[in-house]
């Protein structure tokens, strides 16, 4: 699995290039120190629709195998649905990889900043739908992703 570009969209094989993809673009300006990939919390799978409003740092993920939601890092607090974007691929197809870059402060104790970033599973372009400043101490929401 390698990284690369295509034009101007960096393409990736499988999950795993999501985590090279998030160092290269950091979080808010900072680097990421850890990277969590999303898993449904009821079935397991990691496909996922991706969903919320990227200007304010929210996103949902639905699971496509059993239509499961969860709210990234905790956004769900922040979540409205005024302006609800849904993440389509520039080829229409809505399925993803997901990952969380995490920035942490130098003394570990807590989270500065966080990055979403997501590979369709179709043609594997990868982009990131959101970032957000956390900066506090919960280090719960490295397990939220």
């Amino acid at each position: 699995m390698a990284l690369r570009m295509d034009g101007e969209w960096h393409v990736g094989d499988g999950p795993d290039d999501l985590d090279a993809f998030l160092e290269e673009i950091g979080a808010e300006g900072y680097d990421v120190h850890e990277i969590r990939h999303s898993a449904c919390g009821q079935c397991g799978a990691g496909v996922f629709g991706v969903s919320g409003d990227p200007v304010e740092g929210t996103m949902r993920r639905t699971c496509r195998q059993c239509e499961a939601e969860h709210f990234v890092a905790g956004s769900g607090e922040y979540w409205s649905e005024d302006d609800v974007q849904v993440m389509v691929c520039v080829c229409e197809e809505e399925g993803f990889d997901v990952a969380v870059g995490y920035s942490l402060y130098p003394n570990g104790k807590g989270i500065r900043s966080l990055a979403t970033a997501e590979r369709c599973v179709a043609c594997g372009k990868i982009g990131s739908f959101t970032r957000w400043m956390v900066r506090g101490g919960e280090m719960e929401l490295l397990d939220l992703a």
